[in-house]
């Protein structure tokens, strides 16, 4: 098995899932984040699944600096939130089906789309 190094990380994504009946604990959420954690690039609300992630979600960009920040404040206020983190490298397959953290349960992703591109 090779080891990779952490420089082929350019950054890191946080999804953060919700439900219809979730939605207003997402929103509270999101406006708190910026609050809490000012300059972090914050996506918007997707009410519907995009990409890969099976229910709606936002997307926060982490830049590898605040990394340790954005980890410990999450696992303190998600909030019963299903998150998601992962790096970005030159792999989105790998990033999300075998780099993933997870706070919460781990739901079933759609790696078909990246797959494809392989």
């Amino acid at each position: 098995m090779t080891t990779s190094t952490i420089d082929i990380i350019k950054d890191w994504h946080i999804h953060v899932y919700y439900e219809a009946a979730s939605k207003a604990t997402a929103e509270t959420l999101y406006k708190e984040i910026a609050t809490a954690m000012p300059g972090l690039q914050i996506g918007r609300m997707h009410d519907q699944p995009v990409g890969p992630h099976p229910y709606g979600s936002f997307q926060v960009l982490i830049p590898n600096e605040r990394l340790a920040e954005a980890t410990s404040w999450f696992s303190l206020n998600r909030r019963d939130l299903t998150v998601l983190l992962h790096p970005n490298t030159e792999n989105d397959l790998k990033d999300h089906r075998d780099y993933p953290v997870w706070f919460g349960s781990a739901p079933k992703l759609n790696y078909e789309m990246f797959e494809n591109r392989q």
